[in-house]
């Protein structure tokens, strides 16, 4: 009878120990990014660290350090999430992404953190197309723009009496031609926040992103608590 508690003692730990397998064990310089990327994986604290540079994800094409894996139809992939340090530039980017390449300018969604806490859901439809975002309903009011001269910049922050909190859950989910970000503030809403319609391939690469906004600067991002389901 003792042995037999034992042995059922050993299999529920070995079992507990398996769920905290690494998910991610590839990884990517996507458009050839001048300052290479990097990451690490504590299987202790369950946590992802991502170390990444490039110029954006943005226009035609993009940059940036991407941990993957191939997935096949239907799936949701949730984290909490946050950068480390004040950083360089507010666009900083990290977050979660579904690409049918590991091209600079596939057809692609992500859900973006950035470094000034804007939260979108940002899209190609089309290969070498335009990227576009919807954002959050926690950000969407917060007034951001990916061009403007360095006076309009200054004034724009002068403005802003307070900042708002930063989202540290994200959630990307795919169900069939459908792409549903869902975001929180300590803990995610079972609402989506942002639902898209693309066309992309069965099997896509899903994936941790971080990409720095800076050629010359690498930045870093913690992932933690990290589910593929």
């Amino acid at each position: 009878m003792k042995r037999q508690i034992l042995l059922y003692t050993v299999f529920i730990m070995l079992a507990a120990c398996s769920n905290e397998t690494q998910i991610f064990v590839n990884s990517s310089d996507v458009g050839n990014p001048k300052m290479k990327g990097s990451f690490t994986y504590d299987k202790v604290n369950d946590m992802y660290t991502l170390t990444g540079g490039g110029y954006d994800m943005w226009f035609e094409r993009d940059e940036f350090f991407v941990v993957w894996k191939e997935v096949t139809g239907d799936f949701k992939l949730s984290a909490k999430v946050a950068f480390e340090g004040e950083g360089s530039h507010e666009l900083r980017k990290m977050g979660l992404i579904i690409s049918e390449a590991l091209d600079e300018d596939a057809r692609h969604a992500n859900v973006a953190l950035h470094g000034n806490a804007l939260v979108a859901l940002q899209y190609r439809l089309e290969k070498g197309g335009e990227t576009k975002e919807i954002r959050s309903k926690l950000t969407g009011l917060y007034p951001i723009f990916h061009e403007e001269t360095q006076q309009e910049t200054e004034n724009r922050q002068n403005a802003i009496n307070e900042k708002p909190a930063i989202p540290d859950h994200l959630i990307l989910q795919r169900v069939g031609n459908k792409i549903i970000m869902k975001t929180g503030i300590g803990s995610h809403s079972d609402q989506p926040d942002a639902i898209l319609e693309i066309v992309l391939p069965s099997k896509c690469y899903v994936g941790l992103f971080m990409c720095s906004h800076e050629v010359d600067l690498l930045e870093t991002g913690y992932f933690w608590n990290v589910r593929l389901e």
